[in-house]
């Protein structure tokens, strides 16, 4: 009996420690369910005013641009001084419109990364663009040397290809019946109109002058000058022979590029038996790459280099952009007018050509270039009081032909030369008092002007000025018409024909330009910048190891730095030293993305 109470009583602790056991796990699992049953049990009735101040306890008070400073009530922030927003406590920060992430590094983790900043500055930018090119000729200083009559070359002045030939200059001489048919018919008519009596009918003048003036234009048309005109005329009133061949002259200075003719060959009309090419000026046929296409104008100043003088730099201006882009090449031709007055450039060299473009369109390209050449202009602005005078002149009138003459003078004063000081030298004689010693000095005028005129040449989008002559008197300059003599008067009004036409003004290059930029633009260093291949970010320093992410628009790089075009201002300062650890830190670890993937709004402490 005794032992079967023992084994009870030890039966029933053992199930008491059992029970105990049960009822602590069941305690500890439904812990919350039993908590919240004695605080539902216990919780006292609550007054509104405390509800009050336990919805003030939700909220809290921030910087947008320091979020770390947190308060309980509003002020303003220490740092900045900008006001504190309101937020629900746990609730994210806000950033600002154009701040795209914030990244917040300890000291100890600025100084392990080295970060390093530079201020947005504005700078001096001046972008180079390089390309290549080819050297060709200038092709407005290419001069065939067309037959214009059928004839036999029976001796030839210039002899072979690359032969330096002077404006004027004899190239060879042909013998042609119908040239020396229409040299007797002008000598003929010359001399009729200089025997031609005072009280000849004025039907009878009229028909001399008519006939006189077509066998002048004939030989005019075939490339006979005034020169060879003089000659011809000295050689008839001298001996009374008529030459036989007609000698064809160069009509510009330069190199014999081509020669298609030998001694005694047959030429026909419109073969060109030479071609003759000035070297002063080449063309260098750059190809810009599309990228750089809207940096470059006309007018640019270019430096151009050859391999043959690596030691040495040309200089060019760009004088054409071509409209349309080669597909092939992704390039657009610039045509670029290279100064080569001592002949060293060879055409057919490959050439490298670099332009220096201001990149702030405030700061135009200056140089040390003289001004545009502007005797071309001058010259054409003093024909319009020469012309009041010869058309005066040519009414047997003299009043106000001496003040339109000075008017003419004053005009060329921005022109030093000779031909002006002659100018000035009969200017300066007393203002004659009759008729035909106003038309002498007249005379000695237009072969002063006629002399200005073949050395400055006119403006190249100007109508011609041509050189008319009289076999009566001397030469004069018209502005094109009808003839309109000066010298003979109503009687013999149209006595004459125009033998020349005054050059066009050719445009060199200019022989030394330097660039000074002067003008500056924001900008940021290139080691600032990240390409995410959809924008550029820039990480702005909005306080001690407070980083903002920005995206920023720029303008092509010029060297080691970027314009900026929008998103930053003077008063920023920028990550260059280790910006993508910055960025490494925000992508690490992540916020909330924005539609274009960036993170936003990352502390690290």
């Amino acid at each position: 009996m005794n032992n079967f109470l023992t084994v009870l009583r030890v039966v029933l602790a053992r199930l008491r420690f059992v029970a105990v056991f049960i009822v602590a796990a069941i305690v500890v699992g439904y812990w919350d369910n039993i908590q919240n049953h004695i605080d539902k049990w216990t919780r006292p009735a609550v007054a509104p005013d405390a509800l009050a101040d336990a919805a003030a306890g939700d909220v809290e008070y921030y910087s947008v641009m320091h979020p770390w400073i947190v308060r309980s009530a509003p002020g303003n922030c220490p740092v900045c001084g900008m006001p504190l927003v309101k937020r629900k406590k746990g609730e994210a920060p806000r950033l600002p419109v154009d701040v795209l992430a914030r990244v917040q590094l300890s000291p100890q983790r600025l100084s392990l990364a080295n970060i390093g900043t530079t201020p947005v500055e504005y700078r001096p930018l001046v972008r180079e663009i390089r390309t290549v090119g080819v050297l060709d000729f200038d092709e407005t200083k290419v001069a065939h040397i067309s037959a214009r009559v059928a004839g036999r070359a029976d001796q030839l002045f210039v002899n072979f290809t690359g032969q330096q030939v002077h404006q004027g200059d004899p190239v060879y001489s042909l013998y042609s019946p119908e040239v020396y048919t229409a040299m007797r018919e002008y000598i003929q008519a010359r001399k009729r109109v200089n025997e031609l009596g005072s009280d000849a009918p004025p039907e009878v003048k009229a028909d001399a002058t008519a006939v006189y003036n077509a066998s002048t234009q004939k030989l005019v048309l075939w490339g006979v000058n005034r020169e060879q005109l003089n000659e011809l005329e000295s050689a008839f009133d001298k001996s009374g022979t008529i030459p036989t061949h007609l000698t064809v002259v160069s009509p510009i200075t330069g190199t014999v590029t081509a020669k298609e003719i030998h001694t005694g060959h047959y030429v026909q009309v419109g073969e060109d038996p030479y071609t003759v090419t000035d070297l002063s000026t080449l063309w260098l046929q750059a190809k810009v790459f599309e990228q750089d296409a809207s940096l470059i104008r006309t007018g640019q100043v270019v430096e151009v280099r050859v391999d043959a003088m690596p030691a040495e730099s040309f200089s060019g201006v760009i004088t054409y952009i071509s409209f349309e882009l080669n597909p092939d090449t992704r390039t657009i031709d610039a045509r670029v007018a290279v100064d080569n007055q001592d002949g060293r450039l060879k055409p057919g060299t490959f050439a490298t050509a670099s332009v220096r473009v201001p990149v702030s369109a405030a700061a135009p390209v200056q140089s040390t270039t003289a001004p545009v050449d502007q005797a071309p202009d001058a010259f054409a602005k003093a024909m319009k009081p020469y012309t009041n005078a010869y058309q005066t002149l040519a009414t047997a009138k003299m009043d106000g032909v001496w003040s339109e003459l000075q008017a003419t003078v004053a005009a060329l004063a921005v022109i030093d030369s000779p031909a002006v000081h002659k100018l000035h030298a009969i200017m300066a004689m007393p203002a004659p008092t009759e008729l035909e010693a106003m038309r002498k000095s007249f005379s000695d005028f237009s072969a002063a002007m006629i002399e200005l005129g073949k050395s400055v040449g006119t403006p190249a989008g100007s109508g011609d000025i041509q050189v008319f002559h009289c076999p009566m008197r001397t030469d004069w300059l018209q502005m094109g018409g009808s003839t309109t003599n000066p010298y003979m008067g109503p009687d013999m009004l149209t006595c004459g024909s125009a033998v020349a036409t005054l050059p066009k003004a050719v445009h060199h290059a200019p022989a030394t330009q330097a660039i000074v930029p002067t003008g500056k633009v924001l900008s940021i260093p290139r080691s600032a910048v990240i390409d995410t291949g959809q924008r550029k970010i820039v990480y702005v320093q909005t306080s001690q190891g407070v980083f903002d992410m920005r995206a920023v628009q720029l303008g092509p790089a010029a060297g080691e730095y970027y314009p900026v075009l929008s998103g930053l201002s003077a008063s920023d300062v920028v990550v260059t030293t280790g910006a993508f650890l910055v960025d490494s830190e925000n992508r690490l670890n992540p916020a909330k993305p924005d539609e274009n993937g960036e993170s936003h709004d990352h502390q690290n402490h």
